[in-house]
């Protein structure tokens, strides 16, 4: 599998996920790492929640995210670094901005798309940049797209809600243009995904040190390396604390979104940690009664940490 070929793979499988009601996120966070539950209309999606996590400064959390989705993609499959390369030179979710990028990179093209080129649409009447997504095929005089924050309606559909597969004429008069990502520029796949996760790692461990200096005054060194020192300096968190350790719940929300247990990392230990804390502790601490607290210098701990 190409490069093109991997992005495009991730796009597609995502393809039927329902941006989430404001009522239905407030319930429950992890409603955002459903398909189809919570469905609604107020731009509460699980890439918002991600990208904006990233980059809070440019990606808003809700908002319109069709050009988010596009930037999710390449995230998911090449990471942080080598995504915002790719992409002309940075995230975005403006598809607007996003279009200029490439339009400056001299990666833009009005014709002749390729599967893995980033399609850009025009609304009818201004003429201005509204929509985007992914071009997965061509063939037989149509473009196939993958496209978030749309529908199954015929035609440009700017604010749909959904995750869904797309297909327009070559000559489709609302077609403003194809950015094309930098694909050549990335090392191969496995050796992207092994240097972004340790940078990663190394960032999330170190994190955690400040956060515990700063909150239980710990004196350890941010120096992004997990040890017995930083073992021992672990306190004990859980639902009970709720947001009176925001930090140093910040950073262990953000540690088990690494291993894949996807918390919403803004320092309150709400029902949705809980039941992340107990589906790590079960699958990965081996508890048979996974209890939802990650207690001060124990198992959960070392396993989280890697020792």
């Amino acid at each position: 599998m190409n490069k093109a070929e991997t992005v495009i793979a991730i796009a597609l499988a995502e393809e039927g996920y329902l941006e989430k009601s404001k009522s239905a996120y407030q319930k429950d966070h992890q409603v955002l790492d459903s398909k189809e539950d919570g469905a609604g209309s107020d731009n509460y999606t699980k890439y918002g929640r991600d990208m904006h996590q990233l980059y809070p400064a440019v990606m808003d959390f809700p908002a319109a995210w069709c050009d988010c989705f596009v930037d999710w993609c390449f995230y998911t499959a090449f990471g942080v670094s080598n995504a915002k390369a790719m992409l002309a030179g940075d995230f975005n979710d403006y598809t607007v901005r996003s279009a200029d990028l490439y339009k400056k990179k001299k990666a833009w093209h009005t014709s002749d798309p390729q599967p893995g080129d980033q399609i850009f649409f025009k609304n009818s009447k201004t003429g201005g940049i509204c929509h985007t997504g992914l071009v997965y095929k061509v063939s037989g005089g149509y473009v196939y797209t993958i496209e978030g924050n749309t529908s199954s309606a015929l035609g440009v559909v700017s604010n749909g809600g959904c995750v869904r597969k797309k297909s327009y004429g070559l000559t489709y008069r609302n077609i403003a243009g194809y950015g094309r990502p930098k694909y050549d520029i990335v090392p191969e796949a496995n050796a992207v995904e092994e240097t972004d996760d340790a940078t990663a790692w190394k960032q999330l461990v170190t994190d955690l040190q400040k956060a515990l200096n700063a909150e239980f005054d710990a004196n350890l060194p941010a120096n992004g390396v997990a040890d017995k020192s930083l073992l021992l300096s672990t306190p004990t968190l859980n639902a009970r604390i709720r947001s009176t350790r925001p930090k140093t719940v910040k950073a262990l929300q953000a540690l088990l979104t690494h291993w894949g247990y996807k918390c919403l990392v803004d320092g309150d230990f709400y029902s949705g940690t809980e039941k992340m804390v107990k589906l790590f502790q079960k699958e990965q601490v081996g508890l048979a009664n996974p209890d939802g607290e990650f207690t001060a210098k124990k198992k959960s701990w070392k396993v989280l940490l890697k020792l």
